[in-house]
């Protein structure tokens, strides 16, 4: 079945809304019974075009499993999934990522999972099958099986908007912690290498859960903080708005380390940051900046609050912090 590029994403953007028709949904599966008469279409389509593109093709794949095998039931686990048994991948070719569907042997396991990336210096915004957004931060990644949207595995940073199901939480595992929700907005910061993992409500509530089922109960406008070397969540109350002001592309710091402000500039920028010494990377910042703002401005203004400077390494996106005199 052929449709224009501008017929394809009309349907998938309605997918995304949650307003396509049952046979707008059937029109996207006709075309892809072609996919690969058609596969240079999706290199005109936005990253959530193709997370929509994504979750449909896999609800076809999953259709196809079905009917050769026996339902398998999902197992909730707090390790990382490994399959075996075979494989069935979907390509798209000119978005630039390969996604693979594995399908176990294993009794009572569902060896189908979806994962959504955002690159470094991107954005994504992500619509669940349950009509739950998740916006996810640059140099960020969630997994969920297909047969349970409301599990999710981050890695990185999140904002969720979940919508409520009366007696079906949602549940998002983050490594050394679990946040079980039924229906709110929170932000997950949860990147890797850190100390802490914190938890953002905007309204609603959630309870957060160490590994060992200490269970802390956050509401609208509290912040918990879990830090792994005391294995201990503290609760703060605070204004949750600036906490996903970065959806909107926005950087907001609130006395934060130079060092801690840097890794968001790497994650947002692609670039490398360096300190010369302990004194720079631990200095405390509070700052607010626009979402065109470049880094050297970035950079600049945040120097000159404590009289530091930088440079940029000639030819590349390396940035060297130091105070007065650079240190070799």
């Amino acid at each position: 079945m052929d449709i224009s590029n501008t017929r394809l994403k009309e349907l998938l953007d309605k997918y995304l809304d949650g307003t396509a028709s049952a046979e707008e949904i059937s029109e996207v599966d006709a075309w892809y019974g072609a996919f690969e008469s058609h596969k240079g279409v999706t290199e005109q389509l936005n990253a959530d075009q193709q997370v929509a593109l994504e979750q449909l093709l896999f609800s076809r794949i999953h259709r196809e499993i079905s009917q050769t095998q026996a339902p398998l039931q999902v197992v909730r686990s707090r390790v990382r999934y490994w399959w075996a048994a075979a494989s069935v991948a979907v390509l798209l070719i000119a978005g630039g990522v390969y996604y693979t569907v594995n399908r176990t042997t294993e009794q009572g396991v569902s060896g189908m999972m979806i994962t959504a990336t955002a690159e470094k210096g991107t954005i994504r915004k992500i619509t669940l099958p349950d009509s739950s957004i998740i916006w996810l931060n640059a140099d960020s990644k969630i997994r969920y099986a297909q047969q349970n949207g409301r599990e999710i595995w981050l890695e990185g940073e999140g904002y969720f908007e979940v919508a409520p199901r009366q007696e079906e939480g949602f549940l998002v595992h983050t490594g050394q912690l679990d946040v079980q929700v039924l229906g709110t907005s929170f932000n997950i910061d949860a990147y890797t290498p850190g100390d802490s993992i914190t938890v953002t409500v905007s309204s609603g509530k959630v309870a957060v859960r160490t590994e060992q089922n200490t269970d802390v109960a956050v509401t609208a406008n509290q912040q918990a903080v879990y830090k792994a070397a005391a294995d201990k969540i503290n609760r703060y109350d605070i204004s949750a708005a600036d906490f996903g002001a970065w959806r909107e592309g926005l950087l907001v710091f609130k006395n934060a380390s130079f060092e801690s402000i840097a890794r968001t500039l790497e994650r947002r920028y692609k670039a490398h940051i360096r300190f010369d010494g302990q004194k720079t990377a631990s200095a405390l910042l509070s700052a607010r900046f626009g979402k065109d703002e470049p880094i050297k401005d970035i950079l600049r203004m945040l120097c000159d609050i404590y009289g530091f400077n930088y440079r940029q390494e000639p030819g590349s996106e390396e940035y060297l912090v130091y105070d007065a005199q650079p240190h070799h």
